[in-house]
């Protein structure tokens, strides 16, 4: 039966969300609900109450009862406008997308919009909703800005865009669920998890380089003497050798440098291929902290040696999308990789 199902659905699921895309293309700018975006039905109650009506109705007639008439028609108008207040609480509302910060694999990604409500009247039990995650509710005064974070479940790393967004609304009543879908055109980063200790920090250092020696005109051990370049501090000028008519020359000193690090994906020793990208990911984090400059390796591509928040996205970013195969594609929830 699960199986049967399942053939009869999908079919059905793969046409209505194609119909969704085509009414609500992906937008990285702010959208606005207008009616031709907005849905409206009757909610479980509301189907009830209609039946209520009904039988009300049937009853006034048949006993021909004044105040069950005036009962009717009284619940009748206020179901008409519980249905013109609850599909007027959406209208009009403008949502803003932000860019939403990287977050590792596992951990919830942020994803920041900013409502805006242009009209004179509150809007009330606003909800938005990921999936099937606990919708967000908020409140928006007439004429005023607020902002909310839409907690996204991460389970994978990649590359990834948010899946469609409902905007939903039952005040005041409950009677009727007003909504929309919130398609948006942005990035998401999902980092490998990192995995760091002390066996893999110590893959840091590149034995094939060892430790180096620079000259520079700092530094612990005295090398020599070279000319004087304008612009050079006059601090470190010989003024011995000057006094003994060799002209100005400047005192340079040796230092050993740090060594340079690669972050290599054959050194590292996971079976799979999301251990070694988590690996590599601990490495960077561990490299980063440290301030040391280092690369990044991998099969198919290389990052130059340096240091820094930037140099750090990019090699988080090289990570998460590594043979990634549906790269860009909708954001998974976690039951459909648990499936």
């Amino acid at each position: 039966m699960a199986l049967l199902s399942r053939l009869l659905i999908s079919p059905l699921r793969r046409r209505f969300d194609r119909w969704i895309a085509e009414r609500h293309p992906r937008s990285r700018n702010r959208i606005v609900l207008d009616q031709r975006h907005l849905y409206i039905l009757p909610t479980r109650f509301g189907y009830l109450f209609a039946m209520m009506l009904v039988a009300l109705l049937l009853a006034s007639i048949n006993y021909q009862n004044s105040m069950a008439y005036v009962m009717t028609f009284t619940l009748t108008a206020i179901g008409i406008l519980s249905l013109w207040q609850t599909h007027r609480n959406l209208l009009g509302l403008q949502i803003e997308p932000e860019r939403p910060p990287a977050v590792f694999a596992g951990e919830p990604l942020p994803l920041p919009l900013t409502l805006h409500n242009p009209g004179s009247q509150p809007r009330y039990a606003v909800g938005f909703q990921y999936g099937q995650q606990p919708p967000v509710y908020c409140r928006l005064d007439p004429d005023t800005a607020a902002r909310i974070t839409l907690p996204l479940p991460t389970s994978r790393r990649g590359r990834f865009r948010p899946r469609g967004i409902i905007v939903f609304t039952r005040y005041p009543t409950g009677l009727f669920h007003a909504w929309s879908w919130l398609r948006l055109d942005t990035e998401l980063w999902v980092y490998p998890q990192p995995r760091s200790d002390r066996r893999l920090i110590e893959t840091l250092i590149d034995d094939t380089e060892g430790p180096g020696v620079r000259d520079s005109i700092d530094g612990d051990d005295f090398a020599g003497l070279r000319e004087h370049q304008p612009g050079e501090s006059l601090r470190h000028i010989s003024w011995k050798a000057y006094a003994q008519g060799r002209g100005m020359l400047t005192k340079t000193f040796q230092g050993h440098a740090a060594p340079a690090l690669w972050i290599d994906y054959r050194d590292m020793d996971a079976p799979s291929l999301e251990g070694r990208l988590s690996q590599m990911a601990g490495l960077v984090l561990a490299a980063e902290q440290a301030g040391r400059r280092y690369g990044l390796r991998l099969p198919d591509r290389e990052l130059e040696q340096d240091l820094g928040p930037a140099h750090r996205e990019h090699c988080l970013r090289a990570l998460a999308e590594f043979q990634q195969p549906d790269a860009g594609g909708e954001l998974p929830l976690p039951d459909e990789d648990a499936g």
